[in-house]
């Protein structure tokens, strides 16, 4: 098998390897998971050490869930919160010194921790227990796969949406709940709510496509593809739609002055997370973010009148979302109990948790029953758009094991391009040889 061939695993054909025997998907000699080391004998009555980001109130509810299922199965599983920003730091380390838990929770990291031999593959857990996506919305159960590998569960579901003020949308004249579909309605919107001073210094931006966003989300809505799997390859040099999302990008900076655009956001603050938030305060009108939003509206900016619309795109295109899993669980490799691991992470899995946990922080149960379960969907306003989002068009990450180094090109480039220090051209030009030559040396480095 080339590795310049990836591996799109559909619950069809994860069903047919499940028939033919999931263990030959470990044989693979082309396969770097194939390699990791192997597994320490089980020892009988060891604890489930679970390595959470989870914190505070959500922290809460996790353990909640745990201590739940150590009642329902009579295991000892043990909920540990290392916080944001410090597990994917603490368990690499714990992992590489030989002493991990037994479940973690990560982002997409997977993608390349996996393929590196740093996280256990779990298709054949998944097929003797009958874990095979059915019922997931398509985009999640894609999110929890590569490189041929299922690499954890999930129980949320990132959604992205346009976020209103709906006060200022109604005071300036306009229907917040009857908001343009594609991107030449948005553009008259956000202009139409852009305010300045005497001086000519912006006092309110209606509508800024890097704010609270990204290129990902745009280049989706203008049609991009990012990489093409079958041949795995970085195509932003070849994308004409994601070519379309960055000079657009560059004609706010020009319309508005990216100076004048730069010394506004400054004044903003650092962090969603707080009062301050620039959408919270009036600052911006619209801007797109993630269905968690909603949970913090109670408590950042009690009073403020909003209402949420899908992402306005090309017409052609039409309304997509990124749908990203809130929290992947998965299995280091050197778990002392690896099957304890996975049991408590297809647990975390389950319906009952994925409502509970969507209740709580306001995102989308990836299985669509759970999604349209009256007691997740009646718990905040726009669940039924958000979960339409996740049902039809929907986009998960491209799986890929330098998506971090993707994503953080993606940024620098738009930073480039809005301050005209390169044409939007060039700039996904060198992008794309930049994150190819990683890939490439990431192959070579696995194979």
């Amino acid at each position: 098998m080339s590795n310049n061939v990836r591996t799109r695993v559909s619950r069809r054909q994860f069903l047919q390897v499940s028939a033919l025997g999931t263990g030959a998907l470990l044989l693979a000699a082309c396969d770097p998971a194939a390699m990791a080391p192997a597994a320490e004998p089980v020892q009988e009555d060891l604890p489930i050490i679970y390595w959470s980001m989870f914190g505070l109130e959500e922290g809460k509810q996790a353990n909640n869930q745990v201590e739940r299922f150590n009642e329902k199965t009579g295991e000892s599983a043990i909920f540990v919160s290392i916080g944001w920003g410090n597990v994917a730091q603490k368990v690499q380390v714990a992992i590489e010194g030989g002493n991990p838990p037994d479940m973690v929770s990560l982002w997409s990291q997977a993608y390349s921790w996996g393929p590196r031999g740093l996280l256990q593959p779990l298709e054949d857990y998944a097929a003797a227990d009958g874990f095979d996506g059915e019922g997931w919305s398509p985009p999640a159960w894609e999110a929890l796969w590569s490189e041929g590998h299922l690499w954890g569960t999930g129980h949320t579901l990132n959604v992205w949406g346009l976020h209103i003020n709906a006060a200022q949308l109604t005071e300036a004249g306009y229907d917040p709940h009857d908001i343009p579909t594609d991107i030449t309605g948005l553009d008259a919107l956000g202009e139409a709510m852009t305010e300045w001073d005497d001086d000519g210094n912006l006092t309110r931006l209606g509508f800024l496509p890097w704010q609270s966003s990204n290129l990902w989300h745009w280049g989706w809505a203008h049609g991009a593809t990012f990489y093409d799997e079958d041949t795995d390859t970085i195509t932003a040099d070849q994308d004409e739609g994601l070519l379309l999302a960055l000079e657009w990008f560059k004609g706010y900076a020009d319309k508005y002055g990216i100076d004048k655009i730069d010394r506004f956001r400054s004044g903003f603050g650092r962090s969603t997370m707080s009062s301050d938030d620039p959408w919270y305060v009036g600052k911006v009108s619209m801007q797109i973010d993630g269905s968690w939003k909603r949970s913090w509206i109670p408590r950042y900016a009690p009073d403020l009148e909003y209402s949420v619309a899908k992402s306005p795109a090309l017409p052609e295109v039409g309304h997509t979302s990124l749908v990203e899993i809130g929290a992947m669980f998965n299995v280091p490799t050197g778990a002392k109990n690896p099957e304890g691991g996975w049991k408590l992470a297809l647990e975390m899995a389950s319906a009952q948790n994925q409502i509970e946990f969507g209740n709580l922080v306001g995102d989308i149960p990836p299985l669509t029953s759970a999604a349209r379960e009256p007691e997740f969907l009646n718990s905040y306003p726009y669940n039924e758009l958000f979960v339409e989002l996740t049902e039809t068009n929907g986009r998960a990450w491209p799986r890929i094991p330098v998506l971090s180094i993707y994503q953080q090109e993606m940024n620098r480039i738009v930073d480039e391009v809005t301050h005209d220090k390169v044409s939007p051209e060039q700039a996904l030009q060198d992008m794309t040889a930049k994150v190819q030559q990683e890939l490439d040396a990431f192959r070579q480095q696995t194979s």
